[in-house]
């Protein structure tokens, strides 16, 4: 039986299944669409995603309505083993994001939120270990903060640049860095 291919939709960069980019940060690969299933994709050395390709040396940024940079892309065909080298994966910055403290990733997923690429903060810092980041296509987040409230999950920033002071910043406020709140 062969593996079902769970990226073989074609998706917009807002929607993209992976963003990788270059360490310097000149290219990012925005995954559009997979040929293949995970299993045959590891096996073939010529296995292809469809991308879109931002470089800040071919096209800089567009400034958009709301400030936010409009990036310009190629479209096309790209070597997985090509994206891969020499990059990282990120989350797609063309996301909202939305912090949220006090769940689990377990949690989120047995709500409905399985689907949203989630970062535990705790990696940034350990008094960050409730404390996760949320990265939400522009067109969901409404959806996404309605679930939040439905279940009475605490929200700490939404497009915060710098999530983790910010974050770090509610766990002095609360006195939490420790695991217990402060009292009186």
């Amino acid at each position: 039986m062969v593996a079902k291919n769970p990226c073989s939709k074609r998706v917009t960069p807002e929607t993209a299944y992976e963003v990788w980019q270059s360490y310097n940060g000149t290219f990012t690969y925005f995954v559009l669409k997979k040929y293949q299933s995970p299993e045959q994709e590891a096996k073939n050395p010529y296995a292809r995603w469809y991308c879109a390709v931002s470089s800040s040396h071919l096209h800089p940024p567009l400034a958009n309505v709301d400030g936010k940079p409009k990036l310009q892309f190629e479209y096309g065909d790209a070597y997985v083993s090509a994206v891969k080298r020499g990059t990282h994966q990120i989350d797609n910055p063309l996301h909202r994001t939305i912090c949220v403290k006090g769940i689990s990733i377990q949690a989120l997923h047995d709500i409905g939120l399985s689907t949203y690429r989630l970062t535990e903060l705790v990696l940034h810092d350990v008094r960050l270990w409730q404390y996760l980041n949320i990265s939400i296509p522009p067109k969901e987040v409404d959806k996404v903060k309605r679930i939040l409230a439905e279940h009475e999950i605490a929200i700490v920033c939404i497009d915060t640049q710098d999530v983790v002071v910010r974050c770090l910043e509610n766990v002095q406020t609360s006195g939490e860095q420790d695991g217990t709140a402060r009292t009186g």
